[in-house]
């Protein structure tokens, strides 16, 4: 397995390479399939006004308007990510929403010095450090006291639909995935909580509370069935797979994609399951 810094370093590489320029790309699209998420998230963190947030991972900004917006002029978002692609997306849109209680700052929550905080939050941010107790213990270490955390990520494979479907789709067309490594740094490196009530009370924050949000996401956002397809191959796990086959194996496993994800289909709307954690916490 990779070493934290191997992992922190390819990370970097890729959020500010092809990985960041294709979400941002794909974010108007990637923002409405994930609004009932960001929605849920908004109502579990229950930000207040005056409330001073660090929101880690931000990307392009999608939660980080809504949280910006509700804890008012008197409260300050400190938007984190290591993508300057992303950051400079969400900062233009902040601007176009003449949202001023942001800062957007280019870094790694995992090792930087950061601001004191209220409220930390995270919608799918905080699973891939190369260290995760390092990570929340440094995040830990500039928390106010009492300070919450409300964070969001995925459930296991298994339990993901909106994912596993197209993920079995192409598989006969591919060679196998290496063989998952439980809790290593990546998409569902949270879903088991055994495992991330071990990270945070080992880097300083109280034993997490669980809960489950199931939602039907609609990965053609609206826009019909080829445009879910075409998003599901440009992120994730499918993008990576397919990224160096031969142009005749791709071009079979989009089409039995495009066969799965038929089935479906609902009108302009392809909808399937997906499974998250919201998770909570305080600074002990």
């Amino acid at each position: 397995m990779a070493t934290a810094e191997e992992i922190n370093a390819d990370m970097l590489s890729f959020w500010n390479g092809q990985g960041g320029r294709t979400w941002t790309q794909r974010q108007a699209h990637t923002d409405m399939t994930l609004q009932p998420v960001t929605d849920a998230l908004l109502a579990f963190a229950g930000p207040v006004t005056g409330d001073r947030v660090l929101d880690v991972g931000c990307g392009c900004g999608a939660s980080t308007l809504d949280f910006a917006r509700a804890v008012g002029p008197s409260g300050r978002i400190v938007a984190m990510d290591i993508s300057a692609t992303m950051l400079a997306v969400g900062k233009a849109r902040a601007e176009a929403a003449n949202l001023k209680n942001i800062e957007w700052q280019e870094d790694d929550p995992s090792t930087a010095p950061l601001e004191e905080y209220d409220l930390l939050t995270s919608a799918f941010g905080t699973m891939f450090f190369g260290d995760t107790v390092a990570a929340f213990t440094n995040m830990r270490e500039f928390a106010a006291p009492g300070a919450r955390m409300a964070i969001v990520c995925w459930r296991s494979l298994a339990e993901n639909p909106w994912m596993h479907v197209p993920m079995s789709a192409v598989a006969p067309h591919l060679p196998p995935r290496p063989k998952a490594v439980p809790n290593a740094p990546g998409m569902f490196a949270f879903s088991d909580p055994e495992y991330v009530t071990y990270v945070l009370t080992k880097s300083g924050w109280t034993t997490p509370r669980f809960s489950k949000l199931d939602v039907n996401l609609d990965i053609a956002a609206g826009s019909g069935l080829d445009q879910a397809v075409e998003q599901t191959t440009k992120i994730g796990a499918i993008n990576s797979w397919l990224r160096n086959a031969p142009a005749d194996v791709v071009a079979a496993a989009i089409s039995s994609l495009q066969s799965a994800l038929s089935v479906h289909a609902d009108g302009s709307k392809v909808p399937l399951p997906a499974a998250m954690w919201l998770i909570s916490s305080k600074a002990a």
